[in-house]
């Protein structure tokens, strides 16, 4: 039986092994961590990508614009054009739909995006909405890859951590977190962090200062920082008490029982910096009003994430991780 998640490394090489996947034109296809697929053009680069908005509900078709363009913007590349598959429960009425679409509009809003097709039914099945979301940008200028972390390179997370996660679970399951003794207010504040998960703005003022970002979508920031090493061939290096959490995330995560490090987190960016540009970096985000933790470093390795802590424990996560909302919907 496959487990909740993405497959394994091994597994989708296999998988894609059975697919046309070579073409002179295509730049960067199918490959472990990179977040978006980039086709040659006769004067630039096209930018490409795909994702489902599966463990998300009340805030499905919001969600699905930003986490389909911030892997677009994790380029270096402004997302514009969109393709949704909104696949629907019949047990939807017309004014669910309707709440989609309009969370929709209003996501492709706020980045300047536009719908220019997809695909809409009403599928059996279903208990709660999917939405595939493709997301294309154009750039004839520099495009930044995943596997682009060097040694000796810095890595700063950028953003709230944790922060999709426990706005999903805010919106999804408030039954669940005032039955744990969630003050209200917290899950107030937490319902409006899915507002808050776009990073197109964040990612496309810092792309000249950075060797590598990475959207941290499922698996939260410890998945994005696997992706990282592995795309990159490179061991990174964290601090486990670097990590700054905001106490909304720490409260819901520690009442329910799920590690917010590994919890959704789109509206975060993971990013290695050469140490010549790290100041620089960090002024700009200051000056953006943008949070951040410096956490890590990059060196040489094989793909492994390992992190340290104060109290002399060492944790070495090389394999893919399954995300922790996964905890929920199989309660």
């Amino acid at each position: 039986m496959v487990k909740h998640g993405k497959p394994s490394w091994n597994t989708m090489s296999f998988l894609l092994s059975l697919l046309p996947i070579e073409d002179p034109d295509l730049v960067v296809g199918p490959r472990q961590g990179e977040d978006a697929a980039v086709l040659r053009l006769r004067d630039g680069f096209l930018v490409a990508h795909v994702d489902p908005i599966t463990t998300g509900v009340r805030k499905a078709g919001y969600l699905a614009v930003h986490v389909a363009g911030n892997d677009i913007a994790v380029r270096g590349v402004a997302p514009r054009w969109f393709m949704p598959v909104t696949l629907i429960p019949a047990h939807y009425s017309e004014a669910d739909v309707e709440e989609l679409f309009r969370d929709m509009g209003a996501a492709l809003r706020e980045i300047g995006g536009v719908a220019i097709g997809g695909h809409t039914e009403v599928t059996p099945g279903l208990d709660r909405p999917i939405i595939a979301m493709t997301a294309i940008g154009y750039t004839n200028g520099r495009v930044i890859s995943t596997r682009d972390a060097r040694e000796g390179d810095h890595v700063v997370i950028i953003g709230r951590i944790g922060g999709e996660g426990a706005g999903v679970i805010a919106w999804d399951f408030e039954d669940l977190l005032l039955g744990k003794g969630v003050p209200e207010n917290i899950i107030k504040r937490a319902k409006g962090f899915i507002y808050d998960v776009s990073i197109v703005k964040t990612a496309l003022a810092v792309k000249d200062y950075v060797n590598t970002m990475h959207d941290a979508t499922e698996g939260g920031v410890i998945q994005a920082l696997r992706e990282v090493a592995s795309a990159s061939g490179k061991d990174i290096i964290v601090d486990a008490d670097a990590f700054q959490i905001e106490k909304e995330v720490e409260e819901i995560s520690q009442r329910i029982g799920v590690n917010p490090l590994r919890l959704l987190s789109s509206g975060c960016i993971v990013a290695s910096v050469h140490p010549g540009n790290l100041d620089a970096l960090l002024s700009r985000l200051r000056g953006l009003g943008v949070g951040f933790s410096v956490v890590g470093h990059v060196v040489k390795g094989g793909g492994r994430v390992i992190v340290e802590s104060k109290s002399g424990g060492r944790i070495v996560v090389d394999t893919d991780v399954v995300d922790e909302i996964y905890k929920l919907w199989n309660q």
